[in-house]
């Protein structure tokens, strides 16, 4: 069953993640007819689940931060230390620039 969304915002925030830039929120409407509003991001979440919430609290609950909160960057990635090397403010020694 799709989700319905609408073209009017009532809240001023995501009820999932907070945040407030209007040109991101939508309204969708629950179970029950209730009304949550959410950013285009959880919208999309909550389009695509296949469970159906009933309240901003179940939403909350169903889409709200699933990734691990560790740390990974000392795991080894060597795309990530080769896009922070890459990065960082010294990453030109003194003989690697040109000469002007």
């Amino acid at each position: 069953m799709p989700h319905p969304v609408t073209d009017e915002v009532s809240g001023s925030s995501c009820c999932v993640c907070g945040i407030v830039d209007a040109r991101s929120l939508v309204d969708v409407v629950l179970i029950g007819g209730a009304r949550a509003t959410l950013c285009g991001s959880h919208a999309l979440m909550h389009r695509r689940s296949p469970m159906q919430a009933r309240s901003s609290a179940q939403l909350r609950e169903m889409l709200g931060e699933r990734r691990d909160r560790r740390d990974r960057r000392s795991e080894g990635d060597e795309l990530g230390a080769a896009l922070t090397a890459a990065f960082s403010g010294d990453r030109r020694a003194g003989d690697r620039r040109l000469a002007g």
